[in-house]
């Protein structure tokens, strides 16, 4: 017969198992719960940076575009910003130049294009003429 010491010591030890259980049944639950809530504070913080970063692009373009720089010169550093962005950015978030089929590298500036079909003004282009 067991004493009334080990029946209390073996509730306690059932007790502190339990709850062990539903700790480690919990910790994964959480774990993923934390991993959620810093991807969005990751993504509001983006977003912000993103909508100061075309507020000053804006700003900028203005100041460029008061400095003497025409529209189609502005819009002809958009376009090489985007080709360059859209050929192959790096790990690092910068673009590196695509070569051309004879190995060298293709020189944008060379010969200013017309405006490419499908052309969208950027937020920082709204309202220009």
């Amino acid at each position: 017969m067991a004493s009334d010491n080990e029946r209390k010591n073996a509730m306690r030890d059932m007790k502190r198992d339990i709850l062990r259980a539903v700790r480690e049944s919990q910790k994964a639950k959480q774990e993923t719960m934390d991993e959620y809530v810093a991807s969005r504070v990751a993504a509001k913080s983006l977003q912000a940076r993103l909508t100061q970063a075309e507020e000053t692009a804006r700003e900028l373009r203005a100041k460029a575009r008061d400095a003497g720089n025409t529209v189609a010169e502005l819009k002809l550093a958009d376009d090489l910003i985007e080709s360059r962005w859209e050929d192959e950015p790096s790990s690092d978030g910068t673009a590196e130049p695509t070569p051309s089929a004879d190995g060298d590298t293709q020189n944008p500036l060379a010969e200013p294009s017309a405006t490419p079909a499908g052309y969208e003004p950027r937020p920082w282009e709204e309202g220009e003429s």
